[in-house]
């Protein structure tokens, strides 16, 4: 399921190291939706789970360090991350229940951390897997999977009758699973993702 990295892992974590800016853009296509999607699993607020995302990436120039592996990178992004929208849901200070629901959401968190780790890297995956469709396909899936419409609702969104979308969300269905095997996704999780 790993695509080819870019970069080298000694090279990426030296310019890391170094404070280079100029691999700010691979780490944020890298990590950025894993992230927000991370951040979104402990707060209910999207335009903060995403500047939280943002502040972390950024936090590696403000403060280089070294990383010997990738993995240790993902997990100090993912631990900022949390902390982060801990630190928020603290700062709205909705005492009676933020108090009960942080002592039980930072357990929850820690135990959980790695499992939606790997679920935001699978939404990361499936969502570059729709956009590689094609358009009248990838449309579909937008709007059913995505944007959540009804198949009516879709269909007039799109201006095509109800027979036409479903003959394109079976074929971008087909498509995207087969791909998605591809990649070494599991027919059982594909079951429960879409299908």
């Amino acid at each position: 399921m790993q695509s080819s990295l870019p970069y080298e892992e000694k090279e990426l974590l030296t310019r890391i190291a170094e404070g280079d800016a100029t691999i700010y853009p691979y780490l944020h296509d890298t990590y950025y939706n894993s992230l927000v999607y991370f951040s979104l699993s402990i707060i209910p607020d999207q335009q903060q789970a995403e500047d939280i995302a943002v502040d972390s990436l950024v936090k590696l120039w403000q403060l280089p360090t070294h990383f010997e592996t990738t993995g240790k990178l993902k997990s100090y992004l993912f631990t900022l991350v949390r902390n982060a929208s801990l630190n928020y849901l603290k700062h709205l200070r909705v005492r009676e229940r933020s108090e009960s629901t942080l002592s039980g959401t930072d357990v929850l968190v820690d135990s959980r951390m790695e499992a939606l780790i790997v679920e935001s890297d699978l939404m990361r995956l499936v969502h570059q897997e729709i956009a590689r469709l094609p358009a009248s396909y990838r449309e579909v899936v937008e709007l059913l999977y995505i944007e959540d419409l009804s198949s009516a609702e879709a269909a007039e969104k799109l201006g095509i009758s109800m027979e036409n979308l479903r003959q394109r969300k079976g074929r971008a269905i087909k498509e995207l699973k087969n791909e998605l095997l591809r990649k070494g996704f599991s027919e059982l999780l594909l079951s429960v993702l879409f299908f």
